[in-house]
């Protein structure tokens, strides 16, 4: 705002008021760019936290001032805070505003060299983690998934379908399946945190060792409204057959991971040159 004094008499002041043009927005987004403005804008912030401009606890700038700062409108602006609430860096309080809640978004890492649960795969110490029991039951099981649990084709199985989550987000849709042969009474305790504790502990599983399939897959409908994704958004789907020490097969497990948040992890040996040459 610009004050203009002017006294024309000693008995008055007049004082004008003239509104000032905003300032020149931020050059910070390229309007040029393929990538989306909220898009930028997210990373932008997100640079910010992560040099601690914006510390855990502190409010980010309104709507309206990152809008009026960077030459956007609000609705682009919403976006690029819910997308940075859906990486877990900020939370959005309704009425109050948007605040952050740590440095490093969560990008949880699945090490494929040997059976881990969910919670294994977040680093960080300060995450809630939440189960979400979609649905249990028994199921007719057709040829080629009874026979990854050596059952022949028909068999009835225990298929529990669980959505797990850390602050709030869907990370990993699973699909398990138990022969109830072996794990009488499965479906009447209550299905919550690592699935293989519960097997081990309560009914004395053998968990020795499991093979592991991962492939990128584009989801389902169902899959991507479950995980609360887009469906143009891949998932990575690990299928794993988890044998005890007597090479019997224990579980079947079909996971859909989200691939814009997980990453996978392969230890591998040392290289060993086959007969007969080759690179």
């Amino acid at each position: 705002m610009a004050w203009h004094l002017s006294l024309t008499k000693p008995a008055y002041l007049y004082i004008h008021i003239d509104k000032m043009a905003d300032p020149p927005p931020i050059q910070a987004l390229d309007r040029s760019s393929p990538l989306p403005l909220y898009h930028q804008l997210a990373r932008w912030i997100e640079a910010r936290i992560a040099d601690g401009t914006y510390q855990p606890g502190d409010r980010l700038p309104s709507e309206t001032h990152l809008a009026r700062q960077f030459g956007l409108n609000r609705n682009t602006v919403r976006h690029a805070l819910a997308y940075l609430a859906r990486q877990g860096l900020v939370e959005s309080r309704r009425g109050v505003g948007t605040f952050v809640l740590r440095q490093a978004s969560l990008h949880p890492v699945r090490h494929l060299g040997h059976l881990a649960s969910f919670v294994d795969d977040f680093a960080f110490q300060d995450v809630a983690f939440e189960d979400r029991l979609l649905s249990k039951g028994l199921v007719t099981a057709d040829a080629d998934l009874a026979g990854r649990l050596g059952l022949p084709g028909g068999s009835s199985l225990i298929r529990i379908e669980r959505l797990r989550l850390a602050d709030g987000t869907p990370f990993v849709l699973e699909m398990q399946y138990y022969d109830p042969a072996r794990f009488p009474g499965l479906l009447e305790v209550e299905i919550k945190g690592s699935m293989y504790r519960l097997l081990t502990e309560t009914f004395g599983a053998d968990l020795h060792r499991s093979t592991q399939t991962l492939r990128a897959a584009m989801p389902s409908r169902q899959v991507a409204q479950k995980l609360g994704i887009g469906r143009g958004v891949p998932c990575m789907v690990l299928e794993s057959v988890a044998y005890d020490s007597q090479g019997q097969p224990v579980e079947y497990l079909e996971a859909y991971y989200r691939g814009d948040r997980y990453l996978f992890r392969i230890e591998s040996g040392e290289y060993r040159r086959e007969a007969g040459g080759g690179q």
